[in-house]
């Protein structure tokens, strides 16, 4: 009987192309949180699916580029918030609409009463308006955190920037949303 690693020493291209991810895969399995960490640093639905669409362009174009060891996902939304930025910057008009909250990912608790449903939205807008309001710098560490749920190292990889950098953004940003939310109540 042959073993797992006896079989990948004899076929090693196999067990190699096997453990690849094809780009039609990593779309359809992160498409949404490409566009939701798009959303969350635009603001603009229009203007996240723009972002969203060139990322994964971008994406296609260097796909025989693309280092399979590494996770997609970190990849795909570098890409994407790199791209959100940009359109961020080069947008000149105000932002004709905003985002919907129940768009957004907010999930209504089956259990909650009418009112406390409406505290809860009433919440989590106030809090998504912060979010909105802080300064790019610390605006995208905040959504890849705590809207996409990465980890400190996740997000260095992802923005290029040190771990203990991410941290002290992380830091000076809830303070900047905390005096914004004390500010609004």
């Amino acid at each position: 009987m042959t073993t797992h690693a006896s079989l990948a020493a004899l076929f090693p291209a196999a067990f190699v192309s096997a453990g690849r991810v094809t780009f039609a895969e990593a779309v359809r399995d992160h498409q949404d949180e490409v566009y939701g960490v798009a959303l969350r640093i635009l603001g603009d639905r229009d203007a996240a699916r723009e972002a969203a669409s060139v990322a994964f362009l971008k994406a296609y174009r260097s796909w025989e580029r693309y280092d399979q060891t590494r996770p997609v996902r970190h990849w795909l939304l570098r890409i994407a918030a790199n791209e959100a930025i940009s359109i961020g910057r080069s947008r000149t008009r105000e932002r004709a609409r905003t985002t919907n909250v129940d768009d957004a990912g907010g999930v209504p608790d089956p259990a909650q009463t009418p009112d406390q449903a409406l505290v809860a939205r009433e919440e989590r807008e106030r809090v998504r308006a912060a979010v909105a309001g802080l300064p790019e710098l610390y605006r995208v560490p905040v959504v890849l955190r705590y809207f996409s749920e990465l980890s400190l190292e996740e997000i260095a990889a992802v923005t290029g920037r040190p771990t203990a950098t991410v941290g002290v953004q992380l830091l000076r940003a809830r303070a900047l949303l905390r005096a914004s939310l004390d500010v609004r109540s």
